[in-house]
């Protein structure tokens, strides 16, 4: 074990996991930061925004970037794109510079932490430039975990650390981390169905194991005997952003589908949703993997950890497309026979009835689910992990 200038013994690793803002890059690390715990060794967050689910999950975080508007940083005043994530034909150029600027601001903040934490190897997500970065300045080994399929593109990194060359310049990094390391959950099946430059030949496979936060389950989450249910999700940042309107017609024609809805508010507005059936029932929200244990089906956005998350619980799917990473999802789940998509004003009865009848459907889904089971879990990931810092 490297153990630089520090008083730790014992064979103790430190690993510093550096992620970008949002839940749906922090959420998805937790697993394998608490498998590194699990094992006896320390674990530190370096991130910004929901910093406050990291101390949720039982691990400690420094804030590396207070007081920073990140809304204003993945789209500044000057540009016309109001809504890049779920905007089309905008290419990766766009995309690294996006996620340049959402980097550079943790820049100082991952390096402050890491020369007086002094860690024996930096984990980030594939947007999170800060982690290469901190890892080559400190010569480390840096290991890449990617949140799913729709960011599984090996490129992206080097076109965002092209696009912090002045980080880099200024900090005085040239070299590289001392070992790099990519990891997917991606399953093999997922994996083929990959455009060629989104494949990650040489990862090393982990089972996504879903972390969705804790919470005190509900009374009514176990359904009654009989009565199916469909989960409905936008995730976090399209119901904040007005995007839960679109699910209104397929509200309006849900009352006579023999099935109970669960629809997972996630901030947005109730009320652009106009009257609910009576067997729609609505949630702020509930860790979805808790709550798709009890359900037949989900309609969601096509969020890597939504899919992912659906595909651990080998349930059918129904993805609303809008654009950006979303569509490498929707590819992906109905080039598995595992769902398909439909636009959100056309979304009604028909398709929910397909999604708790099709038996061709729920049979591609439990096939993938035991796929994902019989990759190694995050406990070996992190004992390799440990090898590797040593």
């Amino acid at each position: 074990m490297r153990v630089p200038g520090s008083c730790r013994t014992g064979g103790i690793m430190r690993a510093l996991f550096i992620t970008s803002p949002g839940l749906s890059h922090i959420l998805p690390t937790v697993p394998l930061a608490q498998a590194l715990r699990a094992l006896g060794h320390e674990v530190r967050y370096a991130t910004g925004g929901d910093i406050r689910a990291v101390a949720e999950a039982g691990l400690c975080a420094v804030d590396v970037s207070p007081g920073v508007n990140y809304a204003k940083l993945f789209v500044p005043d000057d540009t016309d794109v109001t809504d890049p994530m779920h905007s089309e034909g905008l290419g990766e150029g766009f995309f690294a510079e996006m996620f340049a600027r959402v980097s550079a601001v943790a820049v100082d903040g991952a390096l402050r932490t890491a020369r007086s934490w002094r860690p024996d190897l930096v984990v980030h997500t594939p947007t999170q430039g800060a982690g290469p970065l901190t890892a080559a300045a400190l010569q480390l080994p840096c290991v890449e975990l990617p949140l799913g399929p729709a960011d599984s593109e090996p490129g992206l990194g080097a076109l965002i650390r092209r696009a912090m060359s002045k980080d880099y310049e200024r900090h005085g990094v040239t070299g590289e981390p001392t070992g790099s390391v990519r990891l997917t959950t991606t399953p093999p099946s997922v994996e083929a169905l990959l455009p060629e430059d989104r494949r990650s030949p040489g990862a090393w496979p982990m089972r996504y194991v879903p972390y969705n936060g804790g919470a005190v389950l509900p009374d009514w989450l176990p359904p009654a005997a009989g009565r199916r249910r469909i989960a409905v999700t936008l995730g976090s940042i399209d119901a904040l952003s007005g995007g839960i309107a679109k699910l209104a017609p397929l509200f309006s024609e849900v009352a006579d589908v023999d099935a109970e809805f669960v629809l997972t508010l996630g901030g947005g507005d109730l009320a652009l949703l106009g009257e609910l059936p009576a067997n729609v029932r609505v949630v702020e929200w509930i860790p979805l993997g808790a709550l798709l244990e009890t359900c037949d089906a989900i309609i969601h956005h096509g969020g890597s950890g939504t899919l992912l998350t659906a595909l651990a619980a080998g349930v059918p799917q129904c993805v609303i497309p809008h654009g950006s990473y979303q569509d490498t999802n929707r590819d992906v789940l109905t080039g598995l026979g595992i769902g398909f998509d439909a636009e959100a004003g056309s979304l009604g009865a028909e398709q929910c009835r397909r999604l708790l009848d099709d038996a061709g459907l729920r049979e591609a889904a439990l096939r993938v689910r035991q796929e994902m089971s019989e990759m190694p879990p995050p406990a070996e990931t992190a004992a390799k992990l440990v090898a590797l810092a040593g």
